[in-house]
């Protein structure tokens, strides 16, 4: 499968570094806006486009368009990538800033015969495979209970456009996104949405979220955060069933079922890739991208991540 890289930045530079190592897939040339870009696609020795349409215009044998850039850039990029006639289309989360935007998006998609997979890492861990399973055969009985939670320091680094959330949809649509997410794949869309939102007095972005989602029976608290504090970047959850709890410490799975001995989950990677972003060194975006791959690769039509599934999220995101 022959790979054009849309952005060479930070999720870039990720998708690049698991992308190459996935047997069948080549990654040809890259489009950018910039020298860092450029500097960067040369290094690799891939030929770089200013547009995705000049690209896919030079190059006739593209078979997808990965889309890595800054989260305002989605829509255009990808409406671009439809117009230019790529029939596959993989974009980085979150698919847009709106929900009216994604239902464009999916709308233009399914005129022009074309499939797109947001990437969503999280779906594809094998952290939340064995949670997921033990949902789906409630091995431990039903859910009485769930608690996600996702911090990090605030990203300076991002040269602002991350702290306008008009750019980037802020703590909600860059982290939140991700528990959102797997809360949607293991329980479906909430009944009821309630949330709070606290910032500091030196802040123009809201800094901590907690949100909390009703299902029957059941709620799901969430909280996420860019902290002003030195803190490494931290990602947990916990499930409470009526006979056992799963819980997820940033490292390993750790089951403790009633009556039970406790015991850590299998989750090893057998590839593990460097990031080069504030995430260490995991096999997440190798596995997500290996099963994205697979699936373009396939006769599949039905969408691998529901689209659905990703309007009403972010429904909920705007609202937050």
């Amino acid at each position: 499968m022959n790979v054009l890289l849309c952005g060479f930045g930070g999720m870039g530079r990720v998708h690049y570094a698991n992308s190459v190592l996935i047997p069948g897939v080549n990654i040809c040339a890259a489009v950018g806006s910039g020298e860092k870009d450029r500097a960067e696609a040369e290094s690799h020795s891939l030929p770089f486009f200013s547009s995705i349409s000049d690209a896919l215009a030079a190059l006739p044998g593209i078979d997808a368009v990965d889309i890595t850039t800054p989260t305002f850039l989605h829509r255009d990029h990808i409406m671009e990538a439809i117009a230019a006639g790529a029939v596959s289309i993989i974009a980085e989360k979150p698919l847009a800033l709106s929900s009216r935007d994604a239902e464009e998006i999916f709308s233009a998609a399914e005129a022009a015969g074309a499939r797109i997979v947001p990437a969503h890492v999280m779906r594809f861990t094998k952290e939340f495979r064995v949670l997921r399973e033990a949902v789906a055969d409630c091995r431990y009985g039903a859910v009485l209970d769930a608690s996600f939670s996702r911090i990090s320091s605030m990203p300076l680094w991002s040269n602002g456009w991350l702290l306008d959330r008009s750019r980037s949809g802020a703590v909600p649509f860059d982290l939140h996104i991700h528990d959102l997410d797997m809360i949607f794949a293991l329980f479906g869309k909430p009944a009821s949405v309630t949330s709070y939102k606290r910032r500091s007095r030196e802040s123009s972005v809201d800094e901590y979220f907690h949100v909390s989602y009703g299902y029957d029976g059941f709620s799901v608290n969430a909280e996420a955060a860019w902290l002003r504090a030195s803190v490494p970047f931290s990602a947990s959850w916990r499930v409470i069933f009526e006979h056992g709890v799963l819980q997820y410490d940033g490292n390993r799975v750790m089951a403790f079922p009633d009556g039970g001995e406790p015991s850590v989950l299998d989750t090893h990677y057998d590839r593990i890739v460097s990031t080069g972003i504030n995430v260490p060194p995991t096999g997440w975006y190798y596995e997500e991208l290996s099963a994205i791959y697979s699936y373009l690769s396939s006769a599949e039509e039905r969408p691998l991540i529901p689209y659905q599934d990703i309007v009403e999220e972010l429904k909920i995101l705007e609202n937050l």
